[in-house]
């Protein structure tokens, strides 16, 4: 018998090289260069956007929220901020410098920051209130909040935006696209007064938010990521990859106590308090240059005066006057014109500068003549060290009351003085400071 033997030859294809687009979460510095390390850029192993990983989003520590729809009708701004990325998006603080992402070069049309709100959740982005457009409802009865992506001026919305990254604020080599922290989009959060409350988790008198849910997320995508939201999706399903690959999560847990009860509003106020001109001698022999001015509140009638914490039978309300600008308040407290947390002196919005006045503030009296301190922060319970005062330390009643509301106004001078130990040069002086009300 006669055996066959097959011969079965293989043809062995060889084929080009073929090379595939894909972003790489970074967590430290493997993906880096050395010529990358060496211009300073950094990288690490970040959190994500977990329920607990916000940041401070820069709203004041106490957010008062008033019980009479008459003094605080739906609508009312009762907060807001304006905070970037490095500050508001994480608990971990990212570096300036830090890289987040790398991408292939062929990758370069297809990377996107994509933000949207937490439209799973029933108190963090899912409904939309009628009262304020645009605006959710949050965990805390009677308040809706907006957030505002910095980088586009759109709102956030529970349907997907995107916001196309461009080679103008990325790090680019030979071979990979390098994506830093500091692409990423600040925001602005407003919280508003609404009347309706069919959604909400907290009506206390006050309240900690600890809540941990976040208000808005920023998203990365690219290719090769999990992280395939869509422009328009809706974000109650649509939310791949969370959140290893989410490098924001905006929201106040922590950060934020809100109060509600009986309080005070600012009524009115100058906009403007002119000093009269005064020599640098005059100002070095001890002399001033002072103006008057009034502050009116109004307040309802149940409402307590009082620079106490508030508790969960007393809604505590205060008044002081904020220096706003950080320069100012920078200033001060370089030449220790301090108090606890507070400051003794108003300065130039631009002290230091040319052509403005050095070596002078200014200080503000109330009625009986008795300097007060200025905050430096709204942080409050500071007490009046820190600039606070129970409102009605400083001001009378009118005896208007209509509809259980009441005018307080208090008198107050504003005082141009040379401060101690300082010399005093001529110049322009223009500086800022804002009256706020706010339970304790």
């Amino acid at each position: 018998m006669k055996k066959l033997f097959y011969l079965i030859s293989f043809l062995g294809l060889v084929l080009p090289g073929i090379s595939q687009a894909t972003c790489s979460i970074v967590t430290g510095t493997s993906y880096l260069t050395t010529a990358l390390i060496e211009a300073g850029y950094t990288a690490k192993s970040w959190s994500g956007a977990c329920d607990t990983c916000n940041g401070n989003i820069g709203l004041p520590s106490v957010v008062s929220i008033s019980t009479n729809s008459s003094l605080m009708p739906s609508g009312t701004l009762l907060a807001s901020s304006t905070a970037d990325f490095f500050q508001a998006s994480s608990s971990t603080t990212y570096g300036q410098n830090q890289i987040l992402f790398r991408c292939a070069l062929a990758d370069a049309d297809s990377i996107y920051e994509m933000y949207g709100t937490n439209g799973d959740n029933a108190y963090t982005g899912m409904y939309t209130t009628d009262e304020v457009d645009n605006a959710y409802y949050s965990p805390v009865r009677n308040v809706a909040y907006r957030l505002t992506n910095t980088s586009t001026g759109e709102y956030y919305s529970r349907y997907w935006k995107a916001r196309k990254l461009v080679a103008d604020n990325w790090i680019q080599d030979e071979n990979y696209i390098y994506i830093p922290a500091s692409i990423f989009s600040g925001v602005t959060i407003e919280l508003f007064k609404i009347d309706s409350a069919t959604y909400y988790t907290n009506s206390s008198t006050t309240w900690l938010m600890n809540y941990s849910q976040p208000y808005g997320y920023i998203v990365f995508k690219g290719p090769g990521l999990s992280t395939n939201v869509t422009d328009g999706a809706d974000s109650y399903s649509n939310h791949d990859g969370w959140h290893s690959a989410w490098p924001a999560a905006y929201g106040l847990y922590n950060n934020v106590t809100f109060v509600r009860g009986a309080m005070c509003l600012v009524k009115d106020y100058p906009s403007v308090v002119l000093l009269p001109t005064i020599s640098t001698s005059s100002l070095n022999n001890g002399e001033v240059s002072q103006s008057n001015f009034d502050i009116s509140l109004s307040c309802e009638d149940s409402a307590v005066s009082s620079v106490s914490k508030s508790t969960s039978s007393s809604a505590n309300v205060a008044m002081g006057f904020l220096v706003n600008q950080s320069t100012a308040v920078t200033a001060a407290t370089t030449l220790g014109l301090t108090s606890t947390s507070g400051l003794t002196h108003l300065l130039d919005t631009n002290y230091g500068s040319s052509g403005v006045a050095s070596g002078v503030g200014i200080r503000i009296y109330d009625e009986s003549g008795n300097a007060l301190n200025l905050l430096s922060s709204k942080t409050a319970t500071t007490g009046n060290t820190g600039g606070w005062y129970a409102y009605k330390d400083l001001t009378t009643s009118q005896g208007d009351s209509t509809d259980g509301i009441t005018t307080y106004t208090g008198n107050f001078t504003a005082s141009l003085e040379a401060i101690s130990g300082e010399t005093v040069t001529a110049g322009s002086v223009n500086a800022q400071l804002q009256v706020v009300v706010s339970f304790q």
